[in-house]
């Protein structure tokens, strides 16, 4: 759901320069010291509850572990336990995570019951439990949220609220709020080209300056995020992106989105968009699209590559910025003869590794009954190996989940990578 920022190790050139009459060289130059790859942790939240209203577990794999045959994570967290006399209390299945631009704290969407909690990554402890607002759409569904490129603030797309709010953040002092008076009610803008806003996912503008968010009904929103309340600048119907938007992430100026909406909503469909103009003439085009047994779902940049898994397929479409495009079978290596269900992915800090996490038997969130586009049989996460530049990808590896305690079921959707600085 947005890209973790890469930094590429350097290797140094070391000279020889030749005297003029071949007789001698120069003396060889003190080696230069190759940097150490970044250090770095993989965040995984797996929804299955593990208290009698919610909770969930979060791994935490250290990135130089990852390359074992059998991981394990350096810690885990009961989610349900470490929410007890924090704020608003225990959140139900979190959804998705995301950090704060310092890597100093995480922060995890609950999209059943419309929690948005702080997590301090020093010590893994929650800090902060907040309950967003319901609202005409029905109760609060944090689907997903963004930290401000100031760190100042948490902004929340409440599905189920039909809302945008906004939460402000003191992360040094651990001190947040809701801003109520920030609140931008979406519910009042529908119309016949914005049949459903429901918001998906914040993401920023390359400046920072405004936040491109779809709607799971069809269509998407520029948004101004500083200002009280906040307002739209720019709007796309739902003729132009399509319904059960996504995931997104920019390139430049541009912004490439997923929208899995089919004909009805017993269906899915694969679609990837390619928005320009933006912030204030917005223009969308329809890169690919399919029907059947397919589901665009997360979109994240390799390299110069776009790579789209596919939930429902088991595939991985890499794009490149033209459009053309080729697709893998995610079904292959390790994970062949399996159902891996591809969700979410992140890249690593190196840009050599993508993780992918992998749905489970019974999954808790984002699953049509009778389609059955979100069930897998790993319950984990895949890890890809990066080939070309981005232009090609193998499965390494993968790891399955433990059933957690106090837990029925296996179902991680939320992961992330965090830079740990040294």
């Amino acid at each position: 759901m947005g890209i973790p920022s890469r930094i590429s190790p350097v290797l140094a050139t070391l000279a020889i320069v030749a005297s003029c009459g071949g007789r001698a060289a120069a003396p060889n130059p003190a080696p230069t010291e190759t940097p150490a790859p970044p250090s770095y942790e993989l965040w995984v939240v797996d929804q299955g509850e593990t208290t009698p209203t919610g909770g969930g577990t979060l791994y935490i794999y250290k990135g130089a572990d990852l390359a074992a045959a059998s991981p394990a994570p350096a810690y885990t967290v009961n989610l349900g336990e470490a929410a007890l006399g924090v704020g608003d209390g225990i959140g139900k299945h979190g959804h998705s995570i995301t950090f704060n631009p310092a890597m100093t704290h995480a922060v995890i969407a609950y999209v059943d019951s419309g929690h948005v909690q702080v997590i301090r990554a020093s010590d893994r402890k929650v800090v902060a439990s907040i309950k967003m607002t319901a609202g005409p759409g029905g109760p609060a569904a944090p689907h997903a949220t963004a930290v401000t490129p100031a760190g100042d603030a948490i902004i929340v797309a409440n599905q189920g609220g039909k809302r945008l709010q906004r939460i402000t953040a003191d992360f040094k002092n651990d001190v947040y709020k809701l801003d109520s008076a920030a609140d931008l009610d979406l519910s009042l803008l529908e119309d016949v080209d914005h049949p459903g806003n429901l918001p998906v996912i914040p993401v920023f503008t390359p400046d920072g300056r405004y936040v491109y968010v779809p709607m799971r009904g069809g269509g998407a929103y520029v948004i101004d995020y500083q200002a009280t309340p906040m307002k739209t600048i720019a709007t796309l119907a739902k003729a132009a992106i399509g319904p059960q938007s996504c995931c997104a992430t920019f390139v430049k100026d541009t912004v490439w989105t997923t929208a899995q909406g089919g004909a009805t909503t017993t269906t899915t469909s694969f679609n990837l968009y390619q928005v320009t103009g933006l912030p204030d003439k917005p223009v969308a085009k329809k890169i690919l699209s399919r029907i059947g047994n397919v589901e665009s779902h997360s979109v994240i940049l390799v390299g110069q590559y776009l790579w789209v898994a596919d939930r429902f397929a088991n595939t991985l479409d890499i794009v490149d910025q033209t459009g053309d495009a080729r697709t893998l079978n995610l079904a292959s290596g390790p994970l062949a003869g399996r159902d891996p269900a591809p969700d979410i992915m992140a890249l690593s800090p190196d840009a050599s590794t993508v993780f992918v996490a992998l749905r489970g038997k019974t999954p808790v969130t984002s699953n049509i009954k009778g389609l059955d586009n979100a069930v897998g049989d790993v319950g984990g996460f895949a890890i890809l190996s990066v080939k070309d530049g981005g232009r090609d990808a193998t499965v390494s590896s993968f790891v399955s989940l433990p059933l957690a305690a106090g837990a029925s079921v296996v179902d991680p959707h939320g992961l992330r990578v965090r830079l740990v600085k040294r």
